[in-house]
């Protein structure tokens, strides 16, 4: 397993180098901080039902136990996305827009991301899968959380500020126990060699994905109804109540990769 969590640290490596997350990049959408954020609508809402999935098809108790473990800890977060668009003053998209053609390479991504829960053929591979999102994640939380920070706005959003981006580290997936089971795995020849395949085709769909947010097209761009464009100079409004959230008791061994 250590040879395979040494190739999520690469392609997490090599994905902070994506233009996405280049300082000409972010903060500088056609409207503003965050305007990208209506783009990521369909990713965020099929991640929990990657989890829920992953974990209803695994059947190692062992693995099980992981793999439910962390969708319990990222139950809800969806609704802080909501709650920041709110707090943005950007509506929440409404189906006709979020099956369009501006939300395609979201939507692809996405499927892409699912597909992998009903390709993997051993339950080793769906912790593969749970680590790599981990991995993507710390990527852009980790990124965007700055931006908001020197927006000024970390107060007010909290699906894309340091708060969520807290809560991604201090994650028990990997608290002392687990680490302990993780690391004594073993994975042989052709399911590491699987394994790798997994986390390529994982960061190649997170690749086309942000690969769209950075360059839209103008005729994706005109599709964006003028509802959901804020201006350069809109903020957030008061913050979206806190969800109560369990204190970790757990540190991260790994690095956090994930969405």
């Amino acid at each position: 397993m250590k040879l395979v969590e040494a190739h999520v640290a690469k392609r997490q490596a090599d994905f902070c180098k994506h233009a996405f997350f280049a300082d000409d990049t972010m903060g500088m959408g056609q409207w503003g901080v965050l305007s990208f954020a209506p783009d990521l609508t369909f990713w965020v809402m099929a991640f929990q039902d990657v989890l829920r999935l992953n974990t209803t098809l695994t059947r190692d108790p062992t693995i099980r136990k992981i793999v439910r473990h962390h969708r319990a800890e990222d139950a809800g977060h969806e609704r802080w996305f909501l709650d920041d668009l709110a707090a943005m003053q950007i509506p929440a998209p409404d189906v006709r827009w979020l099956f369009g053609e501006r939300h395609t390479p979201t939507r692809d991504a996405a499927y892409a991301l699912m597909s992998e829960v009903y390709r993997a053929t051993d339950d080793r591979l769906r912790l593969v899968l749970v680590t790599t999102l981990e991995s993507a994640g710390h990527v852009f939380f980790g990124r965007v959380a700055q931006v908001v920070e020197q927006a000024g706005w970390s107060k007010s959003l909290k699906y894309f500020s340091f708060s969520h981006l807290e809560v991604e580290k201090n994650h028990q997936v990997f608290e002392d126990e687990i680490a302990r089971t993780v690391a004594a795995m073993r994975l042989e020849p052709k399911l590491r060699t699987e394994a790798k395949q997994l986390v390529d085709r994982c960061y190649g769909a997170f690749t086309t994905m942000f690969d769209s947010l950075c360059a839209p097209t103008a005729r994706q761009m005109a599709a964006i109804p003028a509802a959901m464009r804020p201006t350069k100079a809109a903020a957030p409004r008061s913050p979206a109540p806190e969800l109560s959230i369990p204190p970790s008791v757990g540190s991260a061994r790994h690095v956090r990769v994930r969405s």
